[in-house]
């Protein structure tokens, strides 16, 4: 996949995830110290979330977040030490690995904005990787589709189903 840096196309590195696939499971050092292991099975929705700076932490993407947070995993990776911390959601610069992994590695200081949703059968239903740096992430989508995975209740067989009844 490419994206746009100052009006030059750049080819992200590794593997390409796509909608509908198994996530991979990675390591990942958080700010506060504690290493996580992400991606995989988990009793929560997971949200992950990849930005290159800081800033790229909007007010409202934080209000989705946050409006969200009781019941998913988010986590936030940037190539910067976040100073701005958003309740119950989990921050690390430990990019490196993650970006790779995810498939949105430019380089060894920089990855793209990317949003990942990964239910709770450890795969990806929703992906978003904005084209431009400069650009903002599709919030409404993004809203959407986690209140969607949030709410998604796994279908399993019925007695009579499984007695052929």
């Amino acid at each position: 996949m490419e994206i746009e840096i100052d009006n030059k196309k750049v080819v992200l590195q590794k593997k390409e995830r796509v909608v509908g696939s198994e996530a991979p499971a990675m390591r990942v050092k958080m700010d506060d110290g504690e290493t996580k292991v992400i991606g995989m099975m988990a009793d929560k929705v997971q949200v992950l979330i990849s930005i290159p700076i800081e800033k790229s932490l909007t007010k409202e993407l934080e209000s989705i977040l946050t409006k969200h947070n009781s019941k998913s995993l988010i986590y936030i990776v940037s190539a910067e030490t976040l100073t701005k911390q958003v309740d119950n959601i989990e921050t690390s610069s430990d990019f490196k690995n993650y970006s790779l992994k995810m498939g949105v590695n430019i380089d060894d200081i920089l990855c793209a904005k990317s949003i990942f949703i990964i239910n709770k059968d450890g795969e990806i239903v929703y992906k978003e990787i904005v084209p431009n740096l400069t650009n903002e992430f599709e919030l409404t989508n993004f809203d959407t589709s986690l209140d969607e995975a949030i709410k998604f209740k796994k279908k399993g067989h019925t007695h009579e189903n499984w007695m052929g009844v």
